[in-house]
């Protein structure tokens, strides 16, 4: 009687694991304890962002092969800050490829530029321009790169300040 009762309960628990393994590992999708729903898909999206201090470009933090754009954001904010940065989101992207940000060291204002691309190449072309497009002509040594791994889905730009920042006048004062 009593093995009976020990395999009476283990066919239960067995029913259980084999039902929540197979819904594991068939399943791209499953729910958290939190009951949110998460990928199981190593090669799911992966997010990026740039955060820099507007008013001093020397100040930055950056994030990538994030699970979230949440994630991605906060991790790049929360990098800048610590190197004591008033600092806004400016570019944020989604899947393979890469970001390029560069600036000019020193007194010279909006001197920095940023962009993206698929490859650090391409992406650097587009930093140098915007950069030299804020900084009226003036060479920027200074470049950092952040990109995403290879299989983290189609490189797609979520937000780009380029053309906020553009809009700003010299001398308005703004509140970003």
């Amino acid at each position: 009687m009593i093995m009976k009762r020990k395999y009476m309960l283990l066919v239960p628990l067995f029913t259980f694991s084999l039902l929540f393994f197979t819904l594991k590992t068939h399943s791209k999708f499953y729910y958290t304890l939190e009951g949110k729903t998460q990928s199981d898909d190593s090669g799911t999206t992966k997010y990026g962002a740039l955060a820099i201090d507007r008013g001093n470009g020397i100040y930055y933090g950056w994030s990538s092969d994030c699970i979230s754009l949440a994630e991605a954001e906060k991790k790049a904010l929360d990098v800048c800050r610590e190197k004591g940065g008033n600092c806004t989101i400016v570019l944020s992207f989604s899947g393979t490829g890469c970001a390029a940000y560069r600036f000019i060291t020193g007194n010279v204002g909006m001197g920095y530029g940023w962009g993206l691309a698929k490859t650090k190449e391409e992406a650097d072309v587009k930093a140098k321009k915007e950069c030299a497009e804020r900084s009226f002509g003036l060479p920027a040594p200074n470049v950092v790169f952040k990109c995403n791994s290879k299989g983290s889905g189609e490189l797609k730009e979520i937000y780009d300040a380029h053309d906020e920042i553009n809009a700003i006048q010299p001398g308005i004062i703004t509140d970003y």
